[in-house]
């Protein structure tokens, strides 16, 4: 697409001394993270660059490993910013997990090191190693309270604008 950046191949891999520094490895065994490890490349991002597009199945787990990004939701007339997220979030489990489109953007606003974990190689070890699914439900558990607080912090300003707005 017109204006969108393509991803920077800088490293091929990610350190192993990075023990848990994403929600996703933070519950896993050394073992799990060795064997995801050797599916792995990490790279450089520019900002402006489209990691997660609403609306496309990724084919990848995105793991922001430093900068910072912003989520995004299409609305009826224009994108609405959610929130920005820094190192050690996840994206794109929601949909490697279900199969269900996106309906985020996830873009760079600064220039991000991200580690890239393909699909099918995570959904693999997913069936080989059950457990797992323990830090998945903890990863998709904390995109809920995100949602909730920004869906919370909404209503407020909401409710606040309708109180200004109605007359005395």
């Amino acid at each position: 697409m017109p204006g969108e950046r393509v991803y920077k191949n800088i490293m091929n891999t990610t350190p192993a001394h990075n023990v848990a520094a994403n929600e996703l490895y933070a519950m896993l065994s050394p073992e799990l993270r060795a064997e995801l490890a050797l599916h792995e490349r990490s790279m450089t991002v520019p900002e402006g660059t489209k990691l997660i597009s609403n609306g496309v199945l990724p084919d990848k787990l995105v793991i922001l490993q430093s900068g910072k990004v912003e989520v995004t939701l299409a609305c009826t007339r224009e994108s609405v910013s959610l929130d920005c997220a820094q190192a050690g979030k996840v994206f794109g489990m929601r949909a490697a997990i279900s199969g269900e489109l996106p309906e985020i953007d996830v873009t760079s606003v600064a220039t991000c090191r991200i580690t890239i974990l393909p699909r099918d190689a995570f959904l693999n070890l997913l069936k080989a190693n059950p457990e797992i699914y323990f830090a998945v439900a903890k990863v998709l558990s904390t995109d809920l309270q995100i949602a909730d607080r920004i869906l919370r912090n909404s209503s407020r300003r909401c409710s606040s604008a309708a109180r200004r707005s109605k007359p005395v």
